[in-house]
């Protein structure tokens, strides 16, 4: 890579646009298999679980709680669209954002982001990272939605649906420990230093 100076902030607007109109002409990187792994396992977990805990829901169920005692109820339709249509909403929407990646270069927020934008292939190369980052973040998420299912199942056959602080608690702890340690080996590690070299 040539050296730069301190006043090279990234490659101009109109560089960055030429950049993303080849990347797009160039083959979509394809996923790596270990990614779609993960997604497909812990979907079907997610989806074993909705299908369980649906066949056993009563037509009240208990869907939020301040403390143990719930003060938000739903009917066993309306719940089971919760658990369904929610994680596959947010995952959605997660993978549409690497997209921007071709569409929007500039909009991206990664690490070396100036470094990414100066070559078609980088970019190319950018969008799969995120990509695969946006399908784990989906995976974490269906795992977060399955602990939420299970437990909401087991509360709605709880006395007055009462679930225990530390239970739900727990769920949002491990979810939040999961996306944190995620979110820093992402920013903080050699993921997102481009590899290649360029003139």
């Amino acid at each position: 890579m040539s050296k730069k100076s301190a006043f090279d902030v990234g490659p101009s607007p109109e560089e960055v646009r030429r950049v993303a109109q080849e990347a797009r002409d160039l083959p979509r990187e394809q996923l790596e298999r270990g990614v779609l792994g993960c997604l497909g396992l812990v979907v079907a977990v997610w989806a074993v679980t909705v299908a369980v805990v649906a066949t056993k829901l009563p037509e009240r169920v208990p869907t939020h709680w301040s403390g143990e005692t719930p003060d938000g109820w739903s009917s066993r339709t309306g719940a089971i669209a919760l658990f369904v249509l929610t994680p596959i909403a947010i995952s959605a929407l997660l993978v549409l954002v690497s997209g921007l990646v071709m569409r929007w270069p500039q909009s991206i927020n990664a690490p070396q982001k100036e470094e990414w934008l100066r070559t078609p292939q980088r970019l190319r190369t950018l969008e799969r990272l995120m990509r695969e980052d946006m399908v784990l973040l989906s995976a974490l998420i269906f795992a977060l939605f399955a602990l939420i299912t299970a437990t909401t199942g087991w509360a709605a056959h709880q006395p007055g649906g009462a679930m225990p602080g530390w239970l739900m608690g727990g769920v949002l702890l491990l979810f939040v420990v999961g996306m944190l340690t995620f979110l820093v080996t992402r920013m903080l590690g050699s993921r997102y230093t481009p590899t290649d070299t360029v003139d």
